[in-house]
């Protein structure tokens, strides 16, 4: 399997956690028109509605997506910046691309993360690390 470009390496590492994430990601970037609520991002991927929720949240938080309150809040694709558009809509791309390798590349890099901070849980620091 070829490397992704850093561009794409980056962009995943700082806004994807896991291959759910991946999915609600793809979800709102491929159906840009349409507000989506938790309920139904979760009725689309067969998902927890609570963890919809986290993810949409997560997003938003991260200037991915626009945010508008009604009955309840509802989510719509949207970065607040035109280089982090470029950059999602670009990784969207490789996703539609090769999705085989997208969705590896995310999990393999959600294992890693989480080794690395299990591992990082027990590194024993001397007094002058700090």
């Amino acid at each position: 399997m070829a490397a992704l470009p850093a561009p794409l390496e980056q962009f995943s590492r700082s806004y994807l956690r896991s291959v759910e994430d991946l999915q609600v990601f793809i979800l709102c970037v491929d159906h840009r028109e349409r507000w989506w609520d938790p309920t139904g991002v979760a009725r689309a991927l067969s998902m927890r509605e609570s963890r919809a929720r986290r993810i949409l949240d997560q997003f938003a938080r991260a200037n991915l997506l626009d945010i508008r309150v009604t009955d309840e809040v509802r989510y719509r694709f949207g970065p607040g910046i035109g280089e982090l558009e470029t950059q999602a809509v670009a990784f969207a791309s490789a996703y539609h691309h090769n999705p085989a390798e997208i969705v590896q590349f995310v999990a393999r890099s959600t294992v890693a993360d989480s080794v690395r901070d299990f591992a990082d849980a027990f590194r024993i620091k001397r007094r002058d690390d700090r």
